[in-house]
């Protein structure tokens, strides 16, 4: 009922300023703690959007984003002097789908009777900022059963105070889903993380019925993983064995399951501070002992662990645990230094 009565709101509120004769009609809900329009953030910064979507004459059927990162996602190694860099060899923009879904709108019920034939529709997006300098266009396109459609976009623009390092560096937090043995990765929450960008994608930017967005299965490295009760936390390598009964070859084809190396070190944070370059995070891959026997996962995580990976492309790096709250809400905030 409180969710119907924010639709018979947001209709009286939204209609006094859009247009009402369009097929479609799409907006962005406003206030200080949602993102409707062009803004600047902090690298890794969690915003939250909120569309509201309307079907005048036919019935919603889908809702698509599409994220355009300029200058693409790839942490960019700055040759020294800074002023030898051309603007030329930057990497160009990258674009992702990150959700595309047929919807249900609410329909005309007993207890409430929507003003529109095509029913109403809203969408709470919770999404992280890209972990390096650019910008990220969001374009979300609401279509109609009979083809219409109706696009809002913004941008979002990130600027890291030092993007010149020899190496990336980022915070990341993750928030996985207690799963019975019977749940499978479609049904976990935001948890696949790519580790040399430091995008975290959620579940339906991966997996969804029409495949239509599986190209994005190659961009992920991890995903967070916990048992049952919330007890435990791990990560594990799309290509880890632990994986293997819950990922069908038609869902996530083999060949977009990288096979990110996850194994165990001795150092401690203060260590893992001091691991600024390539040299060293190889040095540490290479003295570090396998998690588990195929050591494409970590097994339980604890506090302070630091990992050393290698990911399916080659890249080293280390991840610290910082805080790890395990239970029915659990939490991991990872910090993560990885080559360019």
């Amino acid at each position: 009922m409180r969710f119907r009565l924010l639709l018979v709101f947001l209709s009286v509120l939204l209609g006094a300023c859009s247009k009402t004769n369009a097929p479609v009609r799409l907006d962005f809900i406003g206030n200080t703690a949602l993102t409707s329009s062009n803004r600047s953030v902090g690298p890794n910064d969690t915003l939250t959007t909120r569309a509201y979507a309307v079907g005048n004459e036919s019935p919603l059927r889908r809702l698509r984003i599409e994220v355009t990162y300029a200058p693409g996602l790839s942490p960019i190694l700055y040759p020294l002097p800074l002023s030898n860099f051309n603007l030329d060899n930057a990497p160009g923009s990258q674009t992702i789908v990150y959700l595309d879904s047929l919807i249900t709108p609410i329909p005309n019920s007993p207890t409430y009777t929507s003003p529109y034939k095509g029913g109403e529709y809203i969408f709470n997006n919770r999404f992280s900022a890209r972990s390096t300098s650019g910008t990220e266009l969001w374009q979300y396109t609401a279509t109609d059963a009979a083809g219409e459609s109706a696009s809002r976009a913004y941008r979002i623009t990130v600027r890291k105070p030092d993007s010149a390092a020899v190496f990336h560096n980022y915070a990341v937090l993750m928030r996985p889903r207690p799963a019975t043995a019977s749940d499978t990765l479609r049904n976990r929450a935001r948890v696949f993380l790519n580790l040399r960008y430091g995008l975290l994608l959620p579940r339906y930017a991966v997996l969804n019925n029409e495949a239509t967005v599986q190209p994005n299965q190659k961009l992920i490295d991890l995903v967070c993983v916990t048992s049952s009760t919330g007890g435990t936390i791990r990560l594990d390598g799309m290509a880890a064995d632990s994986l293997a009964r819950q990922l069908s070859g038609a869902r996530w084809p083999r060949a977009n399951r990288n096979a990110t190396r996850l194994l165990r070190t001795t150092l401690s944070a203060a260590q893992f501070a001091d691991a600024r370059t390539t040299s060293s995070f190889a040095s540490a891959f290479a003295a570090a002992t396998p998690f588990t026997r195929d050591s494409l996962s970590t097994g339980v995580l604890a506090r302070g662990s630091v990992v050393a990976f290698r990911t399916g492309e080659g890249y080293y790096g280390l991840l610290l645990v910082g805080e790890l709250v395990p239970g029915t809400a659990p939490l991991i905030n990872c910090s993560i230094r990885v080559q360019k």
